[in-house]
């Protein structure tokens, strides 16, 4: 079955490639990310496979999002951005339509959430946010964090994980940032290995005390960053 779903998840990120390769490429790198996180945390395989497949397609709507938004040199604008904060419901729609199930298109549909409600499309609160959601959330922002733009230079590793630790317990899971922080940094690097095939690492789950976060709930510096992220 996992093969089967595989499959078309490639079938459909073979589409968006043609209209947009950069988007496929992160789509590859956060699906990475995020098995290798959901693994070391020692979640069922059923789980990780879940996860692995919502991460490859949570960007997918962005087949259907016009490219003079996409491409644009700098933010959206109001009007932009509204279209642009679509592409959720639109790759949901596009999951079922391609046979997946319930729980790979909530991540589609939710990744942009946020833990304070001050996410979209459904403002959700915290406790609403299932935890695979969370994972892929706070993965697909690492990615765009430590990724160039046309309006930014990209982020070192260390200081994309000092930024979203900063939003820990208000936009991102502390449990899942607590994670994220316990990662080696060679687990952290590009590369589309772990997107195909689950590997164990001898070490076991990740330990990282969450209660060490408070050190980097200071006031936010990089809110302008956080508002770039699509």
């Amino acid at each position: 079955m996992f093969q089967t779903d595989l499959g078309r998840a490639e079938a459909v990120l073979a589409a968006l490639e043609v209209k947009r390769p950069e988007v496929t490429a992160h789509s590859w790198r956060v699906s990475a990310y995020s098995v290798r996180l959901a693994v070391q945390f020692g979640l069922a395989d059923d789980t990780v496979e879940t996860i692995r497949l919502g991460a490859l397609l949570h960007d997918v709507g962005k087949m259907l999002t016009p490219a003079s938004i996409l491409e644009k040199p700098g933010r959206p604008n109001a009007r932009q951005w509204k279209e642009l904060r679509t592409h959720p419901e639109l790759g949901a729609e596009i999951c079922h339509r391609s046979g997946f199930d319930d729980e790979v298109a909530a991540i589609v549909l939710y990744h942009h959430e946020r833990c304070d409600g001050s996410g979209y499309p459904d403002q959700l609160l915290h406790a609403a946010i299932p935890y695979t959601v969370r994972i892929v959330g706070v993965m697909d922002t690492f990615d765009a964090l430590t990724s160039s733009r046309e309006y930014r230079d990209r982020l070192s590793v260390a200081a994309a994980r000092a930024l979203i630790a900063r939003g820990a317990g208000s936009k991102y899971c502390p449990w899942v940032v607590s994670g994220l922080l316990a990662l080696p940094v060679e687990m952290l690097q590009p590369g589309l290995g772990d997107a195909l095939g689950v590997t164990r690492r001898p070490e076991g789950r990740v330990v990282r005390p969450v209660a060490g976060l408070v050190d980097f709930r200071r006031p936010d510096s990089g809110s302008a960053l956080h508002a770039s992220l699509c």
